[in-house]
């Protein structure tokens, strides 16, 4: 290696003494291209978004209910009411099973409706009449006097509802409160801790869901009264509002509502506003319509104590009453008074209404409602949906198939 370095610079320092060019110095990079960005990453792939699949929603619907009540005479069924909807159980099949629960759930207490009632009315003035002997007079919350009903329902009956598959109960009704206030919370506690969803009162909307498999629902579920403990269906712009702020929370929103006139004179809907007596119950067609407008997915009412007709309305449908359901003492049951059915729609995973249908039934006094052969409230329905609603009535086979108008 010495050998061979020696001869190599000999002839570098020649080339250097011959006067050549220095060897060229580096020169520095320039400030601008330190500075220059780099070029931006590619920017990843947007992640496609997961496919929901929407489960198909099964619902069955009644009209009014009360066990029993402890104010009137004879009033409670035996053996806790055991066996009262024994009959109709096959038919109280879905995802979400819902009714109208009418009267207060307690063992305890004293309603002061009648009395408040009867304060209200103009008194005629009293005849001087002779001095008689004091005869026992029952309490004033256990005899119902014209026009007043209070009803109390003993809580070892509520266990029934369960069994007989209710899942959700609506409270918005004028007996919700006829206990006051703690009679409202008697009933909501008791119904909690039997696991039954309950809604109507002033900030209980429902919101659930139906899955099955993957599949999975979200179902919005609001109740409408006349009355300042519910959401006042009579102020139909606020309703309309309630139901607007629901749609984007769920995939399908249901609407209940207890109003309208009662009794045998109104199996008709007018079009117009309802009253019973002097209270108002509302203009129903306008309501309906309008929370329809707002998201509603159906409309299912009660109130009246019998059947109404039912229309569709931008492809919806709308049941105005399903009358009384299980009333076992209180209530006339009379001809239509006693007609009844449960009310099952089913919607497709597209919100769509995949199927409807009614299953007559018949409440006999003292007895839980029954099917009926006969199909009575197929063909009450019928009539009274071509008479008020003409083209937008719903069309009802023979086998209770509901079906839209053309």
């Amino acid at each position: 290696m010495i050998r061979l370095a020696g001869p190599w610079l000999a002839l570098v320092g020649l080339a250097g003494c011959a006067g050549g060019p220095p060897p060229a110095q580096p020169r520095p990079a320039p400030d601008s291209v330190a500075l220059r960005p780099a070029p931006p990453a590619p920017s990843p792939l947007p992640r496609p978004r997961p496919v929901r699949h929407f489960a198909p929603v099964r619902f069955a619907f009644v009209g009014d209910i009360n066990l029993g009540t402890t104010t009137v005479p004879d009033g409670v069924p035996p053996d806790s009411g055991r066996g009262l909807l024994d009959a109709a159980r096959p038919a109280l099949a879905g995802d979400l099973v819902i009714g109208n629960f009418e009267g207060v759930l307690a063992d305890t207490g004293t309603s002061e409706k009648c009395a408040r009632m009867r304060a209200d009315e103009p008194q005629p003035p009293k005849p001087k009449r002779r001095r008689r002997p004091a005869r026992r007079r029952e309490p004033p919350d256990t005899v119902p006097r014209a026009g007043c009903y209070a009803f109390r329902t003993p809580t070892a009956l509520a266990p029934r509802l369960a069994e007989a598959g209710f899942t959700h109960l609506n409270l918005a009704n004028n007996h919700a409160n006829d206990y006051g206030p703690a009679g409202r919370a008697s009933t909501e506690q008791l119904l909690d801790s039997l696991g039954l969803t309950l809604y109507g009162p002033l900030g209980r909307i429902v919101i659930d869901t139906v899955r099955r498999g993957d599949s999975v629902t979200t179902i919005g579920l609001i109740g409408f009264a006349t009355y300042p403990y519910a959401y006042d269906l009579l102020d139909i712009g606020r309703s309309a509002a309630v139901v607007d702020s629901v749609r984007p929370l769920v995939d399908l929103l249901i609407v209940t509502f207890h109003g309208g006139a009662e009794g045998v004179r109104a199996l008709h809907v007018p079009q117009a506003a309802e009253s019973l007596g002097r209270e108002p119950r509302g203009d129903l067609r306008r309501w309906a319509r309008a929370v329809i407008d707002a998201g509603a997915d159906a409309v299912v009412g009660h109130g009246p104590h019998v059947l109404r007709g039912i229309e569709f309305y931008r492809g919806r449908p709308v049941a105005y009453s399903l009358g009384n359901f299980l009333t076992y003492r209180g209530f006339n049951l009379d001809g239509p008074l006693g007609v009844t059915g449960v009310l099952q729609l089913e919607f497709a995973p597209d919100r769509r209404l995949r199927r409807a249908g009614l299953v007559p039934m018949v409440q006999r006094p003292r007895e839980g409602p029954a099917p009926d052969a006969a199909g009575a409230a197929l063909e009450l329905v019928r009539q009274l949906s071509r008479e008020d609603f003409g083209p937008a009535a719903a069309d009802i086979s023979e086998y209770g198939e509901i079906s839209a108008p053309p």
